[in-house]
């Protein structure tokens, strides 16, 4: 890759080589697409007391200490600001856990989201047994599992993430499908219908 390559790509590329005014160019770029990814963090986690602004800057900090990745593209950025917003987020949770020592499950509200989003866990299903069991679901097939955090900590839907996996949306359909079959086995819970 050069530093010629046009939008994200190219800037990821000049930042990690260590060109100067990459950096406030690609916060800028960057800026939109780690608000969305926390802005919809925050909806779905009622019992989280960290603002949008907060998960933003958390967020950014930790990608911003990957000067060593080798980022591909947009969408491999996409993938890994996902994972990063799925641990700022359980980092939080089980910090305040553990300060609050069994004052309260943190639950996950599903109410706001689609049927068609429902990752087949109920409307309390706790984000931690989530997070653990997504994390056995990435032993047993990470392009699922990849597919989870997509659609659920980056809110992308099944074209979007086709685009940024770089397959079908049949392909992505079908993981999204067995991944929240396994996930809910996993989390003994029925899946919807």
């Amino acid at each position: 890759m050069t530093s010629d390559q046009p939008g994200i790509t190219g800037l990821l590329w000049r930042w990690r080589m260590g060109e100067r005014d990459s950096d406030d160019a690609l916060a800028r770029e960057l800026y939109p697409m780690l608000y969305d990814i926390a802005r919809i963090q925050v909806r779905r986690h009622p019992a989280v007391t960290l603002s949008t602004t907060e998960l933003l800057h958390e967020t950014y900090l930790r990608i911003s200490e990957q000067r060593q990745v080798g980022w591909r593209n947009r969408g491999h950025f996409l993938s890994v600001a996902a994972t990063v917003a799925r641990r700022v987020l359980i980092d939080y949770l089980r910090e305040r856990s553990a300060q609050k020592r069994g004052a309260g499950v943190h639950m996950v509200n599903l109410g706001e989201l689609q049927e068609s989003e429902v990752p087949l866990v109920s409307d309390q299903q706790d984000w931690l047994s989530l997070d653990q069991a997504l994390t056995r679901l990435q032993d047993l097939d990470p392009d699922a599992a990849r597919v989870v955090e997509l659609r659920l900590f980056a809110g992308l839907e099944v074209a979007e993430i086709a685009q940024v996996c770089e397959c079908s949306e049949s392909t992505i359909a079908r993981q999204w499908r067995f991944a929240r079959a396994w996930l809910a086995e996993q989390l003994e819970v029925d899946p919807p219908t």
